[in-house]
This record gives C-alpha cells, structure tokens and sequence, in this order.
C-alpha cells in the first residue's frame, strides 16, 4: 500500500508536538521490530492514530470510518496518509479482507481502535470483537497501547499547535489461538475482554471505564508473545 503523504506529515507532527505538547511514552521496547503487528489502542480524540503512530517504528495502516471517505479530497488524503475505509455499523467484509492482506502478504503495523468510536472524556468503553477475529484468524500479535490526555484534541485542526500532556503506554506483546465453529464468537469475546483489559491495567482507575471491576481477572484465553529483535514473523 503505497503511503506517500505519511512519512511528511509523520515527521511534521512529531515536530509539533515536541514543540507544544508534554508527549512521553513508556513501553517502546515492547515493540517487535519487525513482522505484522495489530496494535490496540483506547480511543478519545481525532489525533490519536497520528499521536500512536509517532510512537512506532514502521508507518502504520489504519482502518477509519467510511464516512471520512465521503468526498474527493478527503478519500485522496486518508489513503495517502494509510487509511482504509470500513462501515462501522456492519461486518465489513472488504476491510477485514484488506487488513488481514497487509499483515499477511505485506507484514505491516495495523493501528486498530477495539471501541469502534471515541470517547472524549477518555472513559475506556467496551470494545468491539473485530480485533480478536483478526488476531485469532492470522496468528498476529497484539500489542496493547494506553493513551491519556489527547481529550482537548478533538479538532483535526489542533495537528499543527497539540498543546497537551499526553502519556501513551505501550504493553508487551500477546497472541490468541484460534476457534472453530460456534466456538469462535464465544472466543473472540474473551480474548476483546482480556485485550481490553491489559488497556485498562495501564490507564488511571478513573478512566478504566467498563473494566474497571475486570482488571484482576486471569487472562486465560491469550498469553505473552515472545520475541527477538532479530525475529522476523512470517
């Protein structure tokens, strides 16, 4: 997939928020250095696939709502800078088929948001089981990722002056074996819940939200992924 106006403004938003915003992140060593990868990550604000993405290693693809695909030049820039259409109010069937190619066939970084849709007070929500059914079906593993303090940055507008203090919190690693039949969507459910719950472990207890009673539950149904900084996935 060819990202031409990511890298420019990549750079160009890492530049604005060392120069308005406090931005500190914890956790990159967790960060496979290469293969596929679906990072997991709350949601709250229109800049947080950027804010993420600055924290990566690798340019990331995106799947975003369909709606910002509506006109000419909107459709231009978001697959430039690596979106995907998807409907959110559906099984999208052409998006699932998009990213389960970008990380199969091109190994790519998939930044996906479990809740489906913001919430600006940062108050984790529950999340959708998209997520495991891609994890489950392609072997990929999950890297968890708490973000804090991007409530303010709601307009698209606020890229070039991100004045915040914004904390993001990356988790180690971890991979869901899949299911068959009507196993499956009983699986998925758990492993969005355990996915969920490493996002909240990392969050304050007041933005824990819907997982804020779950966060000393067992993870049974995904466990840690073990990696080398040599060790490429295939």
């Amino acid at each position: 997939m060819a990202q031409w106006l990511f890298p420019a403004l990549n750079v160009g938003f890492k530049t604005t928020l060392k120069l308005f915003s406090d931005y500190k992140i914890e956790g990159q060593e967790n960060i496979p250095k290469s293969g596929p990868l679906l990072v997991a990550s709350n949601h709250i604000s229109n800049l947080d696939p950027a804010i993420v993405a600055a924290a990566l290693p690798r340019p990331p693809v995106f799947m975003a709502k369909k709606e910002l695909f509506k006109y000419g030049i909107g459709s231009i820039f978001m697959k430039g800078y690596g979106a995907f259409p998807v409907d959110r109010h559906r099984a999208d069937v052409r998006a699932l088929n998009w990213i389960t190619r970008m990380l199969l066939s091109e190994h790519r970084i998939s930044i996906v948001f479990p809740e489906g849709t913001r919430n600006k007070k940062g108050i984790l929500m529950k999340g959708r089981p998209g997520l495991a059914h891609i994890a489950m079906s392609t072997g990929v593993p999950i890297i968890p990722v708490a973000l804090t303090g991007s409530e303010n940055l709601q307009n698209p507008i606020k890229v070039f002056k991100p004045t915040a203090t914004l904390r993001l919190k990356i988790g180690v690693p971890f991979v869901a074996s899949g299911a068959e039949g009507s196993a499956a969507r009983r699986k998925a459910a758990a492993v969005t819940t355990e996915t969920m719950v490493r996002i909240a472990r990392m969050l304050p207890e007041d933005k824990r939200g819907e997982y804020a009673d779950k966060c000393g539950i067992e993870l049974k149904d995904t466990a840690d992924f073990t990696w080398s900084a040599s060790e490429v996935l295939v």
